[in-house]
């Protein structure tokens, strides 16, 4: 079963010498909420647009998802046999030409 899950930007705070970029995940076929939102906090760049720090905080928390996923699939103590998922199992895709993130 394949679920479509969206990356979306929901504000972006700027302070002295960080700025905050509010990220949300969103089930693409529920409208009633939020999985989850994160705050990703970057260093200020002098003279960067309002979308280089949202393109960060993508590539940031995209690396995040990655490394969940490859956790998921860890299993030192079990025979490979045995260990409760797979690679092929557990896959998140995201599309950062429309944002969508896919999850199976």
């Amino acid at each position: 079963m394949t679920q479509n899950y969206e990356l979306i930007v929901k504000g972006i705070r700027n302070f002295e010498n960080k700025v905050t970029v509010t990220l949300a995940l969103r089930d693409k076929k529920r409208f009633d909420g939020e999985i989850f939102g994160l705050d990703i906090s970057l260093d200020r760049v002098e003279g960067a647009a309002l979308e280089f720090y949202e393109a960060a905080a993508r590539r940031s928390i995209r690396q995040v998802f990655l490394d969940v996923a490859a956790g998921l699939c860890e299993g030192d103590e079990l025979l490979p046999e045995t260990r409760p998922c797979s690679e092929a199992r557990y896959t998140i895709k995201i599309n950062s030409s429309d944002n969508s993130i896919t999850g199976c």
